[in-house]
C-alpha cells in the first residue's frame, strides 16, 4: 500500500475533524473568504488588483481542470473505493469528476494566498491565508477526494501560478 493511501486512511479515521474539514472544503467558506478579500480591496480602492485576483483564480482553476483531463489520475474515492469501503470510511464513490491530479482546491487556495501576499505584503494576513490553504488541502485528503500527492502538487502549482500571474500583472500594470 502506498504512503498516499496509508496517510489517507489514517487521516480519514480521525472522525472528530469531519465537520471542520467539510466546512472549510465547501463553497460557502470559499466564497465568504473571497468576499472578505473583495471588501478589503474595494475599501482600499484597489479595483484593478481585485479584478486581477478574480481572473487569476479563474485561469488557475481552468489550468487545473485541463491538467486533470491530461493526467487522468483517479481520485482515491474512485481508484481505491474498495479499500475505503471495506474500512467503512466511505459508502459510495464521490462526486462526478473521476480525476484528481492536481487538487484544484489546493491550487486555488495557494494561488490566492500567494497573490494576496505579493499584492499586499501583509505578513500576518498572508500567514493566516497559507494556514487556511493548508487546512483546505488537508481537508481534501480527509474527505477522500484527493491523495496527499495530489494536494501537494496542487499547492505547488498554485504558488507557481500565483507568482507567474503576478509577474505578468506587474508588467502590464
Amino acid at each position: 500500500m502506498s504512503f498516499d493511501l496509508v496517510f489517507s486512511i489514517w487521516l480519514a479515521e480521525i472522525r472528530v475533524l469531519e465537520t471542520f474539514f467539510s466546512f472549510i472544503s465547501g463553497r460557502v467558506f470559499s466564497f465568504s473568504l473571497f468576499g472578505i478579500f473583495a471588501v478589503f480591496m474595494l475599501y482600499q480602492k484597489r479595483y484593478k488588483d481585485l479584478l486581477f485576483v478574480f481572473l487569476a483564480l479563474i485561469f488557475g482553476d481552468l489550468i487545473g481542470a485541463q491538467l486533470k483531463d491530461l493526467i487522468q489520475e483517479p481520485r482515491p474515492c474512485f481508484g481505491n473505493f474498495v479499500v475505503f469501503s471495506q474500512l467503512n470510511i466511505i459508502e459510495q464513490p464521490c462526486g462526478s469528476r473521476l480525476t484528481g491530479m492536481p487538487s484544484n482546491h489546493a491550487l486555488n487556495f495557494f494561488l490566492f494566498a500567494t497573490v494576496f501576499y505579493l499584492l499586499t505584503r501583509q505578513k500576518v494576513l498572508t500567514t493566516a491565508l497559507f494556514m487556511i490553504a493548508s487546512a483546505v488541502a488537508l481537508s481534501r485528503v480527509f474527505l477522500i477526494k484527493h491523495l496527499l500527492s495530489q494536494v501537494i502538487i496542487g499547492a505547488a502549482l498554485g504558488i507557481i501560478l500565483g507568482i507567474t500571474f503576478y509577474n505578468i500583472y506587474k508588467r502590464i500594470r
